[in-house]
């Protein structure tokens, strides 16, 4: 019988530099967490090369409780989504969202991005 142990593996925080978010792909540690701010916010990948190829993880974004001008720039070109368009960010006060990731080459990062969390049942009539 074949047992599996799983390994926790915390959220890494994320200090941003002038309002940019950067995801250091160096580090022991595949999760991650952003608190976005209040500004118009990057999400940058650094330390992208053939040694990293497989690392997959999670990147945990908070919104902040004021937005009034949050937003997102564009992602560098390293990174794919499906069909290829722009991230939609969620920019609601408090949001909480997930950005998967898959490192598959030396240039290329798949994103899987998924927002707009609530509470199980909360959306029910």
């Amino acid at each position: 019988m074949a047992i599996f142990h799983h390994i926790i593996q915390p959220f890494s925080p994320i200090t941003h530099s002038s309002n940019t978010h950067t995801v250091d792909l160096d580090k022991s540690g595949n999760n991650y967490s952003i608190t976005v701010t209040n500004a118009q916010n990057t999400i940058n990948f650094s330390n992208l090369d053939a040694t990293r190829i497989g690392k997959a993880g999670n990147i945990l974004i908070t919104n902040p409780a004021s937005v009034g001008s949050l937003s997102f720039a564009s992602m560098q070109n390293t990174v794919y989504v499906p069909g290829g368009a722009n991230i939609a960010f969620n920019t609601s006060a408090n949001a909480i969202s997930i950005m998967s990731y898959l490192v598959i080459a030396s240039n290329k990062i798949l994103i899987n991005y998924v927002s707009d969390y609530s509470v199980y049942g909360s959306n029910i009539p």
